[in-house]
């Protein structure tokens, strides 16, 4: 995603979050590598990533600076930032064990950050009639792979994807070239998908860049698992037909 002013190339700015390890680390690679000035915000006060040209410290679970970045014009917002506290594989998945403050702490991250950013950057993207938000969801956030567990964490994605598509709306009415859509990466081998995921990140983070440079028309408001659109949820474990009695369907076998 290239912006022109004058005739004149300018550089893109992409402003990540979550930048010290797993996707976020590959995303600032794979933004670099195609031209992005790159700026990071996390927790980590040294983040120890080389495509970063500049970085602020920042806890999403608190309200952010309105200093924050100062000055500067996003073409690209990517929510990375991301949490997943009752993990099934570390034996805390059930819903009545959650705790009211990995609850409140997954959505203060997942969801609440990514608003605050979203609320500060999008007005001037639909102003400029340019720009990019790109929020890291899953496919657990849909409602149709919800199994049960994981509570937190799939509802927190649930409201990433409706904030998506909120976005999305106000993208669409608007003239210009703006799109706002979710990106699963995948099954990756991060701290949170383990060692045991048989995808690299890599590669999900050069589809998500790739990605930038579609006409919005073709990604604002969709939901991508890697380069193919994954969609929203239409069957489901519970799925009604309106047009006749409530009935439920047997949900389909899947693959641990």
């Amino acid at each position: 995603m290239e912006t022109q002013t004058a005739m004149v190339k300018v550089t893109p700015n992409a402003l990540v979050t979550g930048v010290s390890r797993g996707l976020g680390r590959h995303i600032c690679q794979a933004l670099k590598a195609s031209g992005y000035r790159v700026l990071g915000a996390g927790r980590t006060a040294f983040p120890h990533n080389d495509a970063l040209d500049d970085y602020r410290t920042i806890d999403l679970r608190q309200p952010m600076a309105a200093d924050l970045f100062a000055g500067e014009v996003f073409d690209v917002l990517v929510n990375n930032a991301g949490v997943y506290l009752d993990d099934p594989r570390r034996s805390y998945g059930d819903f009545f064990s959650l705790s009211p403050d990995d609850l409140r702490d997954t959505f203060e991250v997942n969801l609440f950050g990514a608003v605050q950013l979203a609320r500060a950057h999008a007005p001037s993207m639909i102003a400029r009639g340019a720009g990019r938000i790109v929020c890291i969801s899953s496919g657990m956030g849909r409602l149709q792979d919800a199994d049960g567990a994981s509570f937190a964490y799939r509802s927190s994605k649930l409201a990433l994807n409706s904030l998506v598509l909120t976005l999305a709306h106000h993208f669409g009415a608007a003239p210009g070239d703006l799109s706002a859509f979710s990106y699963c990466p995948g099954w990756i081998r991060t701290d949170m998908g383990t060692d045991s995921a048989p995808r690299d990140p890599g590669p999900a983070a050069m589809d998500l860049v790739r990605l930038l440079d579609e006409p919005s028309t073709q990604t604002n408001g969709a939901f991508f698992r890697g380069p193919e659109e994954l969609g929203w949820d239409v069957r489901g474990p519970f799925v009604t037909d309106r047009s006749g009695p409530v009935r439920r369907t047997e949900p389909e076998a899947r693959a641990p």
